[in-house]
């Protein structure tokens, strides 16, 4: 039996749904006796270490956990690789289990750098066991562990090289999702599951940066993908789980999801789907729409996903952001904002923040509001551009590279891709992070591989292996 401890830090669906895809039965549980009986543990989590060390101490947890780390195949996983450390910075400083020696310190703050780190990174052997990519996997931190005796795989990011992976006898700890990494993801765990060893998969790439990310974005209507010109006259397009499947093996970094009549229709978002296509993909995605509470969002990681957007709530209540940064940790709070040109200079930006699906207008000015729900603890911005929404003539390049030189965290681009150059330039010219497409791949016109092949032609670092 493989256990997966629930102690109430971590997407235990995701984790879960991964281990099945591999025919792997587990048991998600807090009960102490029922962890020393399983077989092998796992130890996931997402969020922050203060919040989880405390759970993890009102559960009756600390020593069971320390006690399976020590005699069981045992595998921890970001924040459940975080905290098998000694000290952690965040939350003001945090004494952790000690399992392993080591400190869990912030990323500094460093030009060309986004905080938190999300995205798919390259991650090499220790120079002890001969150096060399062991493939991609996908990041989602603010917060690493330094570099150890332990460390078996290192990866980079903000100008430091950090732990990726620790290996001491039957404990594995990865701070990268393998049960959001797709292909080489699944490996992994089969490889901890078999006892088995982590081989150099090639050369590292010498740029040592996350790769920028492609998502195509899926807007759903009455339980079907649905899309159209500046939020009107949409066309039906297909179900959102094939259409999911499709993308998630061609090549889709992550995925985004919009209930985008749930707002308007004052609705819960529809979590039977959020639940099928956590069970039939192997990537990230988030979704948005009919968000309302913390409930709320607690209801969607439950159901699989690994963000939650949040849009026009956030502009009614700004404190969700940070009440939802605080139970699930920034990472996992992505800020939608549909901006669009304002009137007679209205806003010293030139671009004002709507709502409610473009229909109402709010008189906030675009980048004050990017800057604001960044200091609340939003993790990530998407700038959905309403002016430039289904016209295949480009990105909006000036509220995209205005935001991005604002903010400190990952920007994502959205509205107006029609040709793969379009890309490249969002992503060279408005630093961009990330970029969202729909209609070009909807209708078939263009594949995710043809819009990744032009982007590495420009010299932008993508992952080109799935």
């Amino acid at each position: 039996m493989t256990a997966i401890i629930d102690y109430k830090a971590g997407n235990l669906t995701s984790v879960q749904l991964a281990f099945a895809a591999l025919g792997v039965e587990t048991v998600v549980t807090a009960d102490p006796q029922t962890i020393r009986r399983a077989d092998r543990v796992v130890f996931p989590g997402v969020g922050a270490a203060g919040s989880a060390m405390a759970s993890l101490r009102r559960l009756g947890l600390i020593e069971t956990v320390k006690e399976a780390a020590a005699t069981k195949p045992f595998l921890g996983i970001c924040l459940g690789m975080q905290i098998l450390f000694e000290h952690s910075q965040e939350d003001g400083g945090v004494d952790t289990l000690g399992v392993l020696p080591g400190q869990v310190r912030r990323f500094p703050d460093a030009p060309g750098y986004k905080i938190p780190q999300i995205g798919w990174n390259d991650t090499r052997l220790s120079s002890a066991q001969g150096g060399g990519s062991a493939g991609e996997y996908y990041f989602v931190h603010s917060y690493f562990a330094e570099l150890t005796a332990d460390t078996l795989l290192i990866s980079s990011h903000a100008g430091v090289d950090f732990t990726a992976m620790v290996r001491r006898g039957n404990l594995w700890a990865s701070q990268f999702h393998p049960e959001k990494s797709g292909r080489v993801g699944l490996d992994f765990l089969k490889r901890w599951l078999e006892g088995g060893e982590i081989a150099a998969a090639g050369a590292a790439r010498s740029d040592a940066s996350l790769t920028r990310r492609v998502i195509p974005c899926l807007d759903v209507k009455g339980g079907r993908v649905t899309k159209g010109v500046k939020f009107k006259n949409n066309i039906d397009l297909g179900d959102p789980v094939e259409m999911a499947v499709n993308y998630s093996t061609g090549g889709a970094d992550e995925l985004v999801f919009y209930d985008i009549t749930a707002s308007a229709e004052r609705r819960p978002i529809d979590i039977g789907m959020v639940a099928d296509v956590a069970k039939s993909i192997r990537i990230p995605f988030a979704v948005g729409g009919g968000i309302s509470s913390l409930a709320d969002m607690e209801r969607v990681i439950l159901a699989g996903a690994e963000k939650i957007s949040v849009n026009s709530l956030a502009v009614k209540n700004p404190q969700i952001i940070a009440d939802g940064a605080r139970a699930f940790g920034s990472q996992c709070i992505v800020l939608g904002m549909d901006p669009v040109r304002s009137a007679n200079g209205a806003c010293p930006s030139g671009f004002e923040i709507t709502t409610r699906g473009f229909r109402e207008f709010t008189g906030i000015d675009a980048v004050e509001w990017a800057k604001r729900a960044a200091g609340l603890g939003a993790g990530e911005i998407v700038v959905n551009s309403v002016d430039a929404d289904g016209t295949r003539s480009g990105f909006e390049l000036d509220i995209t590279r205005r935001i991005a030189e604002a903010t400190n965290v990952p920007v994502v681009a959205s509205g107006g891709a029609g040709r793969p150059e379009h890309f490249a330039t969002v992503f060279n010219e408005a630093k961009a992070d990330a970029a969202i497409v729909a209609g070009m791949i909807h209708t078939g016109e263009f594949t995710i591989a043809e819009i990744k092949a032009a982007m590495s032609a420009a010299g932008v670092p993508v992952r080109l292996h799935y």
